[in-house]
């Protein structure tokens, strides 16, 4: 009986301090994959769009607040900035795309009706 008591109660230890080590690491890659999806959004020219500009602005200061958290040792804070700064991130380059997408949409269009202009 004292070995599985002494079993279990190691366990419970040896489990908390995973769990504590665990949530005190610090966010790295997900750092790296927000400054990733940052420039593809800047690249696909979200600052000529005022929705994805917006986006883009708001993921660039929780991303200045999740770095600070970072040099700060709170992780758990750093977690919560970055998966917003990601969630900017992701819409501030969706709309980006989507406008791009819109204009060569409308480009097309434009050429289409030229074409069938000349075919008359």
């Amino acid at each position: 009986m004292t070995y599985s008591k002494t079993f279990v109660c190691a366990t419970s230890a040896v489990t908390l301090f995973v769990a504590a080590c665990g949530s005190a690491a610090m966010p790295m890659d997900k750092l790296t994959d927000t400054k990733v999806t940052l420039r593809a959004a800047q690249e696909a020219g979200a600052q000529g769009t005022p929705q994805a500009a917006l986006h883009l602005k708001m993921a660039n200061d929780e991303l200045a607040s999740a770095q600070k958290a970072i040099e700060d040792d709170d992780g758990d804070r750093a977690r919560l900035l970055l998966n917003q700064a990601q969630a900017d991130a992701d819409l501030s380059l969706t709309l980006a795309r989507g406008t791009t997408e819109k204009q060569s949409a409308e480009a097309a269009q434009a050429k289409i009706v030229d074409l069938s202009k000349q075919a008359q």
